[in-house]
């Protein structure tokens, strides 16, 4: 299996709501050929109409037991199984703020956010990873247990946001003429 990055704007992954003040890495870059390192989880593949959706803890220390995973700053290290998933989350929205600002917003079930202030509560200082169909989306730095139940993350514009909140909540996809999530296009399928 394949982990694939999206090229991410720089500081347009900042975690915001329960991740208020969290660094988020610089962006994720692309290999020669579009591909990253193998990653080890093995989630069956999701049926065609619902996007995988997973969260990784990962940390920016080498180790043999997590997955390495190039990003453009250096190296991140996630471990193998998710944490949570799709079925841990009850709400994904397209939002923007008052300056103008877009977000994807989540809002995790009753058990989803006890899993959620679980992990984050033993991994401060650990990254969050959001991967969408084994794409990297978004890694905010855990600054503090998260234990409202709910996460933003900031993405560059509002087809972003509202492809990315309609592929986690496994809508049908936007319409080919919106750019990809993140305004990046999306690899061509072979």
């Amino acid at each position: 299996m394949q982990l694939t990055k999206r090229k991410l704007a720089p500081a347009a992954l900042i975690a915001v709501l329960a991740l208020a003040g969290c660094a988020a890495p610089k962006g994720a870059d692309k290999t020669a050929n579009g591909n990253t390192q193998p990653t080890a989880a093995t989630q069956a593949q999701a049926p065609a109409t619902s996007a995988a959706v997973e969260f990784y803890i990962a940390s920016t220390d080498a180790d043999p037991s997590l997955t390495p995973v190039k990003v453009s700053d250096g190296t991140l290290y996630l471990q193998r199984a998710p944490v949570l998933t799709r079925a841990d989350l009850t709400e994904a929205q397209a939002l923007v703020d008052r300056q103008g600002q877009n977000f994807v917003g989540l809002r995790f079930s009753e058990s989803g956010t006890r899993k959620l202030t679980e992990v984050s509560t033993q991994n401060v200082g650990k990254m969050l990873v959001l991967v969408i169909d084994r794409e990297l989306i978004a890694a905010p730095r855990i600054a503090e247990p998260l234990n409202k139940g709910v996460l933003a993350f900031g993405v560059p514009t509002a087809n972003a946001a509202a492809a990315i909140a309609a592929k986690i909540r496994g809508d049908a996809p936007p319409p080919a003429a919106a750019p990809a999530a993140g305004g990046v296009p999306a690899a061509p399928t072979r």
